[in-house]
């Protein structure tokens, strides 16, 4: 891929996480319950580290004209659990949360962003053989993989508590 092609893609991939930042940070301070809210400050939050992951490997790029490397936490699992943040706290705080449709409708519209966020760095992955723009690019489509699960977790529990805690807790009816 032509440098200058690949600067473009990774300038592109810091505005679309900008806006990522922008949309939950904003419906952080909009939604109607608190755990809608703390997941999405939490999502804002986890942007932010992206656009700092990707402005350090475009910079590199821009002045040195080569691949920076590229290290992530050790343990990716550890950071995925961390994005579980719905799930965890669910429990504690059911009684305050109160289904509305706009909070819905912000849980869907992230999901959608986080699948085209998905989408291009999967593009990006097969458009690149560098190893150190592969880490990058991987670690991206982790974070978007586990955005969209904890968003979905969300969505499924504002959409259908009752059904969410059957599956959560694993408690299937049983036939007889």
């Amino acid at each position: 891929m032509a440098e200058k092609a690949l600067l473009g893609l990774l300038k592109e991939a810091i505005d679309m996480e900008k806006r990522g930042q922008k949309f939950y940070s904003d419906m952080s301070r909009k939604c109607t319950n608190e755990i809608t809210g703390k997941t999405f400050a939490f999502l804002a939050e986890n942007e932010a580290k992206h656009i700092e992951s990707i402005k350090n490997f475009y910079e590199t790029m821009r002045k040195e004209g080569k691949f920076p490397s590229f290290n992530l936490e050790s343990d990716r699992g550890e950071r995925k659990e961390a994005l579980r943040i719905f799930s965890k706290n669910i429990k504690n705080l059911a009684e305050k949360i109160k289904p509305d449709e706009n909070d819905l409708e912000a849980c869907q519209f992230a999901m959608d962003f986080e699948n085209n966020g998905y989408r291009y760095y999967k593009d990006m992955l097969g458009k690149t053989k560098d190893g150190n723009l592969v880490e990058l690019l991987k670690f991206l489509l982790d974070e978007e993989s586990a955005h969209y699960e904890g968003i979905k977790d969300l969505h499924t529990y504002l959409a259908d508590s009752k059904n969410w805690y059957m599956y959560e807790e694993e408690s299937f009816p049983q036939g007889g």
